[in-house]
């Protein structure tokens, strides 16, 4: 998707003083390895399975980005200072409550035929070393995408035109409950769904469908289902059941719509027949796995009560017809082989 505005600024404040700034007073060029920092973030940022979703709070003065945005789509404010004017605002919120931090802030804005994303990733940067032309070893920084990375997504055609109920996708600071807040606060985010819930309210919609595929199609149909949901949830995208519908094999659309469309439409953080999903329970859902130290277990969750059952009261897993590979293994182990 093409970018049509980028930009970036650095915040600094440390235990010894109050916040320093450095503001870029142009926008940043839209093609080369702007285009290549923005598509690594983006990755690292949909990546998360922690990513939150929601829309703008009507609450409360400090959603500052909100009002920005509105500012800016209506042709009241450019970009440039929309920037600037988020980024001292966090200033100002590290200053009031003491916050230590050393980020650049990255503004983008995309647009295409059907699209229109604007996002905020502030980034800190990681250190290490390299040799340089003359063979000596310098240090060397580079945007780390990692762990440390948080920010916000706006779909600016969804809260605008749509307004559907999670045009917000948002990474919380890790590890630091006050800038945490303070971060919440300025981009206004609020109205939090229940990812989880609305997976399990749909799941059961899906099991309730399963009743209407033969036994022999069963497990296909479960992974067919998993799967667009899955590809839908890491392009940060929602399931609309009528498309999922059709990209599902040997299935009635309009009775399978109706039927999940039944549990789904009164779950938390769903709205019938569109819903923003949750990965690891969807994932759970068609494999169990667990790992310990010196021990890890994993199944398809269809060859439970079947090869793998399990017994509440003694916490115990039997599992029959074990695969080739652990069988040739075992018996060596038993020979002394």
């Amino acid at each position: 998707m093409p970018i049509t505005h980028a930009i970036a600024h650095h915040l600094s404040r440390t235990t010894e003083g109050p916040a320093r700034l450095s503001l870029r007073a142009e926008e940043l060029a839209t093609e080369g390895a702007n285009e290549a920092l923005l598509g690594k973030l983006k990755g690292s940022f949909l990546a998360r399975i922690s990513r939150e979703h929601g829309s703008f709070s009507s609450e409360g003065e400090g959603a500052l980005l909100a009002r920005q945005l509105q500012q800016f789509l209506d042709g009241e404010l450019d970009f440039i200072t929309l920037s600037r004017d988020f980024t001292s605002a966090l200033q100002r919120a590290l200053d009031a409550a003491k916050i230590e931090l050393d980020a650049h802030l990255l503004f983008f804005v995309e647009k295409s035929f059907d699209h229109h994303l604007f996002t905020l990733f502030i980034a800190r940067q990681s250190a290490s070393l390299t040799l340089n032309q003359e063979l000596e070893i310098t240090p060397s920084y580079a945007i780390d995408s990692g762990p440390s990375l948080f920010g916000i997504k706006v779909d600016l055609i969804e809260w605008r035109e749509r307004q559907h109920y999670a045009y917000l996708s948002l990474i919380a600071p890790r590890g630091n409950p006050p800038l945490s807040e303070a971060f919440y606060q300025l981009t206004g985010f609020g109205n939090g769904i229940d990812k989880e819930a609305a997976t399990l309210a749909f799941l059961e919609g899906v099991d309730a469908f399963a009743r209407e595929v033969p036994p022999e199609q069963q497990k296909r149909y479960r992974d067919q289902v998993v799967e667009y949901c899955v590809a839908q949830e890491e392009q940060d995208a929602p399931v609309r059941l009528t498309q999922l519908a059709q990209a599902v094999e040997g299935v009635n659309p309009e009775e399978f719509v109706r039927i999940v469309a039944r549990h789904t439409g009164e779950a938390d953080g769903a709205q019938g027949e569109e819903l923003v999903l949750d990965r690891r329970s969807l994932r759970r859902y068609v494999k169990f796995a667990g790992r310990e130290k010196d021990l890890a277990i994993s199944f398809s969750s269809y060859q439970l009560d079947e090869r793998v059952r399990y017994n509440v009261e003694s916490d115990t897993l039997h599992i029959s017809a074990i695969p080739a590979a652990l069988r040739k293994q075992l018996l060596g182990h038993l020979k002394g082989e």
